[in-house]
């Protein structure tokens, strides 16, 4: 099977796959043998020139049983996977196993074991629908030689944030430990009850801190048949601390609140909410001027987690939450429904890689793609200071789109220097415009132009008004060219 392939076939599993779901949360012993050790190879794709992949490598996490045949473990461990094999304790033999569900938010991914042997022995591990704050933890780890061993950790309150790099803020327990750590997927459990707490995904050993992914959270993930377990809020919104400003959009001295900056295209926010609203009650919750609400059991937290994962005060994805909003200083109220984060709305993709494969288009030798972040960030370390300027500017200020839109930035990324487009061939990192005087959209809107094209010459124009034009005829045979000299597999992925 290939690499497309795999992962259509992991969409579909994300729509449709329904796992079985473990009722009572029991106490997690050391020796019920519910921690397995994944091994991955990965093989991701190069963004700056999509027909490569880079190198293979090795990728180890943990792993928690959670049904028949079925593992817990980190999304980070599994991208652009061409191999998963799992260990478990008392046994010698290497399992392979395929992703059936991954939340790139979240961070997670749960595996299927195709091997019946695989199960006998091992207990699932039950996640319950809330965590113990503050409270003392076990870590459980899966050491070499296929041993178990157990650390001590403090959870010390509850936050949220994009700690994978996505586009959702979910919640995490902020936590300590004077031990080391890996942070790669590890159970933790609490201490006196060993009720399981959460899953490791960060720690860092100078500051001796890092993150855990609340039990209800992982509940929710694990018992969602939905592609998306977790919706959002649809819009960003900055402080409204000064009492001029208040005053400015008639915030009387009662309330508070915050005040939207920003509208995600294609969510429900952008029917109901208007730009410069003041948002000052959601779900019932008063907003202070700094984005935060008083939650009853966890305190101050971000007003994010009743859009995202206010499911223990009565907000889950499908259903509406209550808002009041002054607009031109006047009280009004709405029922905005929750849903998931619209992938449309991205016109520069960002943050995580989000398992996807960067797409291309060669056109005499020269090859076009969408601008992405990771784009950039193949420079190395320092990307930001290598970057050219207006990508990088495009990246930071405009990767939102602006209203519902398929348009993407597309880039002339590579010119292969072949003798049929020598005129070409200092070109780089422009932006197209057009195609015969056609406005491009998107890489799948290039394809289009080209191929329904009936002149006979194609010509491409970038922003900065530079010209690009190719006989119709000589268009396949440059390709061709390049192709056999370069070695490259394919004119095109899409």
């Amino acid at each position: 099977m290939n690499r497309n392939s795999s992962i259509s076939l992991i969409t579909l599993f994300l729509c449709f796959v329904s796992l079985p779901i473990f009722g009572k949360t029991s106490a997690v012993e050391k020796e019920d043998n519910s921690i397995v050790q994944i091994k991955s190879t990965v093989q991701y794709p190069n963004f700056a020139e999509p027909w490569r992949y880079k190198h293979p490598e090795t990728r180890t996490s943990y792993g928690v049983v959670i049904g028949e045949n079925l593992v817990l473990t980190t999304a980070q461990t599994v991208y652009y996977q061409t191999n998963i094999e799992i260990q478990k304790f008392g046994s010698l033999k290497n399992f392979s196993a395929n992703i059936v569900k991954l939340d790139p938010d979240l961070g997670l991914a749960i595996l299927k074991v195709g091997d019946s042997e695989f199960s006998s022995g091992l207990k699932a591990v039950s996640f319950p629908s809330e965590v113990f704050l503050p409270s003392s933890g076990l870590v459980i780890e899966y050491q070499e030689y296929r041993n178990l061993s157990e650390k001590k950790i403090r959870s010390i309150k509850l936050d949220i944030d994009q700690y994978t790099n996505g586009y959702v803020e979910l919640p995490y327990l902020e936590v300590q430990s004077d031990e080391k750590m890996d942070g790669i997927g590890e159970l933790v459990v609490e201490e006196a009850s060993r009720i399981p707490q959460g899953i490791l995904i960060q720690f860092k050993d100078s500051s001796h801190s890092g993150k855990l992914i609340p039990s209800f959270t992982i509940k929710r993930f694990i018992e969602s048949t939905e592609k998306n377990a977790f919706s959002y809020k649809g819009f960003r919104y900055r402080s409204l601390v000064d009492k001029t400003s208040r005053e400015f959009y008639g915030v009387k001295k009662e309330d508070q609140g915050i005040i939207v900056a920003e509208i995600y295209p294609g969510t429900p926010a952008s029917k109901l909410l208007k730009l410069e609203d003041v948002i000052v009650e959601a779900g019932g919750y008063k907003i202070d001027p700094k984005g935060y609400f008083d939650h009853p059991k966890y305190g101050k937290i971000s007003l994010a987690y009743l859009f995202h994962s206010g499911d223990d005060l009565g907000f889950k994805s499908g259903k509406k939450i209550p808002l009041k909003i002054i607009r031109a200083k006047k009280m009004v109220q709405v029922q905005m429904e929750l849903a998931p984060f619209p992938e449309s709305a991205v016109k520069i993709p960002y943050g995580n890689t989000r398992y996807r494969i960067p797409n291309y288009i060669m056109l005499g030798g020269i090859v076009f793609q969408e601008l992405t972040e990771h784009f950039l960030m193949e420079q190395g370390n320092q990307w930001r200071a290598r970057s050219n300027k207006e990508l990088l500017y495009l990246n930071d200020y405009h990767r939102i789109q602006k209203e519902e839109s398929e348009e993407k930035v597309l880039l002339l990324s590579h010119v292969f220097p072949i003798p049929g487009n020598q005129a070409y061939h200092s070109l780089r990192q422009l932006i197209l415009k057009s195609v015969n005087s056609e406005k491009v959209k998107n890489l799948a809107d290039l394809q289009r132009i080209v191929s329904a094209n009936q002149k006979d010459f194609l010509v491409l124009e970038t922003e900065d008004g530079t010209q690009i034009v190719f006989g119709k005829e000589e268009l396949g045979k440059l390709n061709e060219e390049a192709m056999k000299i370069f070695r490259i597999a394919k004119s095109t992925n899409l």
